[in-house]
């Protein structure tokens, strides 16, 4: 704990207040942010405490990114026609993350 603080301590005394400049691109980062965590990617996505509900389609996405994800591996094999699997936002991100 007393290594922690010494840490802190140093960092708060090397501390310099960010530029206007610097402000500007936190507020351009942040809005970004809040802009992604609104998408359709975050459809589906639940609190801290999620409700039955909630986590049930959570599972569905999950599973159904799963069985697409399958799909489309098996028909990357040779001699296979290529795929029209539409694979929606929501499950994409319940497999592989998104943000927020």
């Amino acid at each position: 704990m007393r290594d922690a603080m010494a840490v802190f301590d140093e960092w708060l005394s090397n501390y310099e207040e960010p530029s206007e400049k610097e402000k500007k691109a936190q507020r351009e980062e942040w809005d970004l942010f809040r802009k992604l965590c609104e998408s359709d990617a975050n459809q589906n996505s639940y609190g801290k405490d999620p409700s039955r509900e909630e986590l049930n389609r959570a599972r569905k996405d999950l599973s159904e990114g799963q069985r697409l994800l399958f799909e489309l591996l098996i028909t990357c094999r040779p001699n296979r026609e290529p795929s029209t699997i539409s694979f929606p936002l929501p499950s994409f991100v319940a497999l592989f993350g998104g943000p927020g």
